[in-house]
């Protein structure tokens, strides 16, 4: 499947984005906290109803706190 980006229309759609919901790789502790502060709010908001608007979004957050997680994990 080939995605067309019109970036000209993502670049202020993702700014605009992480002003609102600071969405990023987590990469500290300070990261992950705001992660985990975001992905709180949202479950408040969203519940468990999969057919909520910001669904989607609650999964994404919650991948990123995870592989965070799984990186910190000793082997």
């Amino acid at each position: 499947m080939n995605v067309v980006l019109d970036v000209e229309k993502l670049i202020p759609a993702w700014q605009t984005l992480e002003l609102v919901a600071p969405i990023a790789h987590i990469e500290s502790e300070e990261d992950y906290a705001r992660a985990t502060a975001l992905l709180n709010n949202l479950l408040d908001i969203v519940l468990d109803d999969n057919s909520h608007p910001l669904y989607s979004l609650v999964s994404v957050v919650g991948d990123l706190i995870e592989a965070y997680e799984i990186d910190l994990e000793p082997v």
